[in-house]
């Protein structure tokens, strides 16, 4: 449970709720309260936008790669930069906020209006500016009223608060159904009637067109055709064309459900705002609906089937609620709910025992007050932000999840496919939550289509490629403007990276239906990454031109570089797929699966050979002489020695092949890097930090990134509450988390939540050892000293195996495995003081360890 004692005054203080689809921040007001409202269809662009705006000619580029190469050769690194920059075209789409629903106290007299935009139409709404419906929502700031309470119910996913007025206690509460695919909105009064209320939409796009209906209001909103991400100068960064097929168009329809009076009996078909008078409760369902069909079809700009659709869906919601009641129509939504977020437990210490809020118990922890339930709470929202955000049938979370505020938000909200993307998915496996995996591993199919023209018409390769940024239509070129550094433009495996989720999510579930399905994306981004390799002067295999994502060393010039040959990360990556995809060959042909008509056959002998004997000739990671990985494949000076990406270390986690019983040189290696980039970092790079430090056994240096993580940062906290000044210069100043939990970066990126969620997890049980045949569990394997006792319950292990386990003292005292019949399962625990393993067959698909631990 999050708690607070006042409302929201920032979004980043605003509490979350979704369904995958339609997202919702929910602020708490009381004389007037703001819901901002997601849809995750709602992006600018179209199919059209993946053209991007290409700066060379037709067929040009597999001659300009060569440029870099052969510039890379002779040790001419600005050539190699300046040919890569010509690959650049343009920039992925943003993901878009929708409307605010605005919920105020109508005084005596007053007329009934919405609230104006401060923004004069067609102005941008960039990250961190005022909002519409913050012109609304400050009017609650000045006091909090007797009896006020906030609160997130993480079992629930029900975002409520209660206050006192007039005599009456208020009770509001919010949830965002799958079930019933709405928003509801429920305030009501325990004794007394509600005072009267106003309820409008307003939006920060000047599109917005608002009117009343018979049963509410109505509104259609156009996203922009085209929104310059916020990190490149531009005259407009928003555009709006109304031409047919430019956009996607969003239809959104308030249903009201009282026992008040609703303006003179009923909205008029004009107003955009609409009154309501005495009554004892207010329901407002909120539904949306958007022309977005998919990735390659143009938005149909139908508006009429949109508002029939949208209003159809409100009325039929509203006409339960008159049969069944209310609390029938939550309940459904918090069994919904619960059936995905009940299947894990996590219990490492108790709450404390007095009323602190959640603000309050962070200021604490960063104080060094004892919290180790705060560790769970937040370990469990990561869970909860991955239910509310990503469900079969909706897009996949973007660097804000489904939440967003801005028309121009930070990198676009985008899918960024360098570590953001991959780290949104690394706590399904073992959060047991594979359901929440589905729209990635569906939107690569997406991505693969225009990814293959790119590795085509770009490159002159086989197979498919993406590069650093993506969105919802499929965005797979180069981003940039032709001057854009390379340290993040010029990097074409984020289909290899991304890929390996395929693999990942068979190898959690063991769904053979599922990797026959994924075989040609899997096979696909495999092919590519064989045709990328090229031969290096002493024979190995390696790739140029080659980045490790965003960071640059020292060029002979003595400035700043990014391009180069064989960089670690680069071979760690194409390692890592040609491996998973010769383990998914074998397991395909060993079980007679069927793939997909027209897919590469998995018992390609030749294929299999090409890609054993690639990955023969790779290059393995090597240590410094100061004792750290090496980043790249020369000796090569760091411009930012504390850089908040460690890719090379990707070969650790979520990597496996550096492991310290099998590698421990390497492993040692990666521990002096991480030494070396320092204690402090952006909040996503923190918790990378942490699972790379729970792999590698580093107990203290992963509780120390844990508390690192779990710091107040200063926006949106009181000055009571920071930790660190507000002028702090420190790497990754104002890095932590917020009041309402979200990961700051800052700003707001929801991968570090998820990827906290994975460190904690990391810290209890890894699985990576596990083989096609036997799963290896490893549990408590960096256990802090603040966790001696705790419990897990319905964590997930490689090879389909559900864990739960307890422990006193560090050590475990009971255990208990669910998995497939007959599957075979080794355990390493800790006991007596040192690590006992166990082997164990699950022949009935269950094992209890009492005997064992007796």
């Amino acid at each position: 449970m999050l708690v607070y004692d006042r409302p929201a005054t920032r979004w980043t203080e605003a509490l979350p709720v979704g369904n995958g689809r339609l997202g919702a921040m929910c602020f708490g007001g009381t004389t007037s309260d703001r819901v901002q409202v997601n849809d995750d269809t709602c992006w600018s662009g179209s199919p059209a936008t993946v053209a991007g705006r290409s700066l060379i000619a037709a067929g040009e580029g597999p001659r300009i790669l060569d440029d870099a190469r052969a510039a890379l050769a002779s040790g001419d690194v600005r050539a190699a930069e300046r040919a890569v920059q010509r690959l650049q075209h343009g920039h992925s789409q943003a993901y878009q906020p929708l409307v605010d629903l605005i919920v105020q106290e109508v005084g005596p007299g007053e007329e009934v209006r919405p609230a104006e935009d401060s923004h004069p139409a067609g102005e941008a709404h960039l990250a961190g500016e005022v909002h519409p419906g913050d012109e609304v929502h400050r009017a609650d700031e000045a006091a909090t009223p007797p009896g006020y309470a906030r609160s997130l119910d993480l079992r629930a996913a029900v975002a409520s608060h209660t206050w006192s007025s007039a005599g009456a206690t208020i009770v509001q509460e919010t949830w965002s159904s799958a079930p019933h695919q709405v928003l509801v909105v429920d305030r009501r009064a325990t004794d007394g009637c509600l005072p009267a209320l106003r309820v409008s939409l307003v939006s920060p796009h000047p599109t917005l067109d608002v009117q009343g209906t018979p049963t509410g209001l109505a509104a259609t909103v156009r996203m922009p055709s085209e929104v310059v991400p916020d990190h490149e100068p531009a005259d407009e960064h928003v555009h709006y064309d109304p031409t047919p097929g430019a956009a996607v168009t969003a239809a959104v329809h308030v249903a009201i459900h009282t026992d008040g009076i609703v303006g003179d009996g009923g909205p008029s078909a004009t107003a955009d705002a609409v009154e309501v008078v005495g009554a004892t409760y207010l329901t407002l369902v909120l539904g949306t609906e958007t022309d977005f069909v998919d990735a390659a079809t143009a938005p149909h700009g139908d508006l009429d089937a949109l508002r029939a659709a949208v209003a159809r869906r409100t009325s039929a919601v509203v006409d339960q609620i008159v049969t069944d009641g209310l609390p029938a129509l939550r309940a459904a939504h918090v069994a919904d709910h619960a059936a995905l977020f009940g299947r894990v437990e996590l219990d490492l210490g108790p709450d404390p025992e007095d009323t602190a809020t959640t603000p309050e118990r962070l200021a604490r922890h960063a104080g060094g007050a004892p919290d180790p339930a705060l560790a769970a709470l937040q370990a469990q929202y990561g869970r909860y932000l991955m239910i509310a955000g990503s469900r079969p049938g909706t897009r996949p979370l973007t660097l804000q999840g489904i939440w967003n505020e801005s028309v121009v938000p930070p990198w676009s909200s985008n899918y960024t496919t360098n570590i953001n993307t991959e780290m949104n998915y690394w706590p399904t496996g073992a959060g047991a939550l594979d359901e929440c995996y589905e729209p990635l591993t569906s939107w690569l199919g997406d991505l693969a289509v225009t990814g293959r023209a790119t590795a085509r018409d770009l490159y002159g390769l086989p197979g498919w490629a993406a590069h650093h940024n993506s969105d919802v239509w499929g965005f797979s070129l180069p981003a940039g403007d032709g001057d854009s550094d390379p340290s993040w433009t010029a990097w074409p495996l984020g289909g290899v990276w991304l890929a390996t989720h395929l693999w990942d999510r068979y190898d959690w579930s063991r769904d053979l239906g599922f990797l026959a399905d994924a075989w040609p994306l899997l096979r696909g981004a495999a092919d590519f990454a064989l045709a990328w390799l090229v031969e290096q002067p002493d024979g190995t295999l390696g790739t140029s031109p080659a980045t490790s994502p965003e960071n640059r060393f020292v060029a002979p010039d003595g400035q700043p570089a990014a391009v180069g040959v064989s960089t670690t990360s680069d071979q760690a990556m194409i390692r890592e797929l040609l491996e998973r995809c010769l383990d998914g060959a074998q397991v395909l042909v060993g079980a007679g699966a069927v793939v997909p008509e027209d897919s590469p056959d998995p018992d390609d002998a030749d294929w299999r050979t090409a890609a054993r004997a690639a990955l023969d000739r790779l290059s393995g990671e090597r240590v410094l002489p100061d004792g750290r990985l090496a980043e790249w494949s020369t000796d090569l000076v760091d411009v930012e020695p504390e850089h908040r990406h460690q890719s090379h270390l990707v070969g650790v986690f979520p990597g496996s092949r550096i492991d310290p019983r099998s590698e421990p040189e390497l492993a040692a290696a990666a521990l002096a890097t991480l030494d070396a980039r320092g204690p402090d970092s952006t909040g996503w790079s923190l918790a990378w930090r942490l699972a790379l430090r729970a792999r590698l056994g580093d107990i203290v240096g992963a509780r120390a990134a844990l508390d690192a993580f779990l710091r107040p940062t200063a926006d949106g906290a009181r000055p009571d509450e920071l930790v660190a000044p507000l002028d702090d210069t420190r790497p990754g100043a104002g890095s932590g988390v917020y009041p309402n939990l979200f990961c700051a970066h800052p700003p707001f990126q929801v991968d570090g939540n998820l990827g906290f969620t994975a460190g904690v997890v990391e810290m209890i049980l890894q699985s990576h050892r596990t083989t096609q045949d036997l799963t290896v569990v490893d549990l408590l394997p960096t256990l802090p000293a603040g966790w001696q006792d705790g419990a897990a319950r319905g964590l997930g292990a490689r090879g389909a195996v559900t864990v739960d386990v307890t422990w006193h003292d560090g050590e475990v005292t009971g255990l208990a495995l669910r998995g497939p019949v007959g599957r075979s399962v080794e355990v390493s625990l800790p006991m007596g003081g040192g690590r006992r393993t166990l082997a164990v067959v699950l022949d009935d698909g269950t094992w209890d360890g009492a005997g064992e631990l007796a």
